[in-house]
């Protein structure tokens, strides 16, 4: 077996996270008389959320819209130096509340979006958590469960009101990202390069009732419209979401093939491929040969260990060696450096707020 797949297993398992495909979140209010700045009852409105998974625990960054600066362990910061858990994964959000998720304590922990103080969590029903979204009032969160198999994975219905799992929806195969769309809850069946469908969950009856098979090696996923874009090793598939099957299909040369991350904003689709960042327009698809931008690392299993484009910047995390402190680069599109920092531990994603 290939000697860097073992190492690439070895390390799912020890971090039990991977890069994470970051939907933007951003503040309601669409004017900001604050010109980015955080206010003083609101100090984590107008910023970015970096996710640090950590190594005996993991933490929140926050970096504010102008890019002044980074504050570094956010929630203990806050909460009287109480900490998230081993392994942050991800986060995902209602209007007030921010779901913080840490796999390797099964725990999600539950703050104000907006000052960060601790709100409650959720502790039972969970067994490897990876990521989340909410729809009609109760959170969906996938479940790995045991690494040995698939056939456990599983879908948390969580009341908010209670914060308790209500429901476990089997899934059949492995669960990684979930988003909803018009009603319905779209799943990757994918993770760590292994893998190659999407699932719908009907959140009415809490069953899976389709799913189609869109490359392997799937490894992210992005919805604009009435398209769902799957991104595999070896190739780009765009969905229909009205009949849910394949609607165009692009084979990758050998330039682009391995690329993961996949992110779409005003009509730019964009990629990773080893330490560059690759473009297409979305309305033909056809990537430019010349990557936007490349970013040197000295990193073996940490390169565009997150990566998100939204809000007219592109934000990439590097992780390091896992043991120290990762870094965060920021570009404008035009792959201009904006701002560099240094961030917490193993940082894995991004989030506006």
């Amino acid at each position: 077996m290939n000697t860097n797949f073992l190492k690439l297993v070895f390390l799912s398992l020890l971090f039990m996270a991977c890069s994470g495909d970051d939907d933007a979140i951003l503040a309601e209010d669409p004017d900001d008389p604050n010109n980015g700045d955080p206010t003083t009852e609101r100090p984590y409105e107008n910023g970015i959320f970096v996710v640090n998974e950590g190594g005996s625990e993991g933490s929140i960054s926050f970096i504010p819209n102008n890019l002044s600066e980074i504050e570094q362990g956010v929630f203990s910061a806050v909460n009287n130096g109480e900490d998230l858990g081993q392994f942050v994964q991800s986060i995902f959000f209602d209007e007030e509340n921010a779901y913080i998720i840490a796999n390797g304590s099964n725990l999600i922990t539950v703050v104000d979006r907006f000052t960060f103080e601790l709100q409650g969590s959720l502790e039972n029903g969970l067994d490897v958590p990876r990521y989340g979204t909410i729809y009609n009032g109760k959170a969906y969160v996938t479940n790995q469960a045991s690494f040995s198999t698939s056939d456990d994975d599983y879908i948390a219905v969580i009341d908010l009101e209670s914060l308790t799992v209500e429901n476990e929806i089997n899934a059949g195969a492995v669960v990684e990202f979930i988003e909803e769309h018009n009603g319905q809850l779209i799943i990757q069946n994918a993770s760590y390069g292994m893998g190659n469908q999407l699932s719908v969950l009907n959140p009415n009856t809490n069953s899976i009732i389709q799913s189609i098979e869109v490359g392997e090696g799937l490894n992210s996923m992005e919805i604009v419209g009435q398209s769902l874009y799957a991104l595999s090793s070896e190739k780009l598939v765009e969905v229909d979401l009205t009949n849910f099957s394949i609607a165009t299909e692009i084979e990758f040369d050998e330039n682009l093939q391995g690329s993961a991350n996949l992110q779409i904003s005003e009509g730019i689709l964009y990629l990773t491929n080893a330490n560059e960042v690759f473009t297409a327009n979305l309305s033909d698809l056809a990537f430019d040969e010349t990557p936007l931008l490349s970013y040197t690392s000295d990193s073996e299993f940490g390169v565009f260990y997150g990566f998100l484009v939204a809000d007219g910047r592109i934000f990439i995390a590097d992780a390091g060696d896992f043991a120290s402190n990762g870094d965060v680069f920021i570009f404008d599109l035009s792959g201009n450096v904006e701002a560099e920092f240094s961030t917490g531990i193993g940082p894995n994603g991004f989030y506006l707020n």
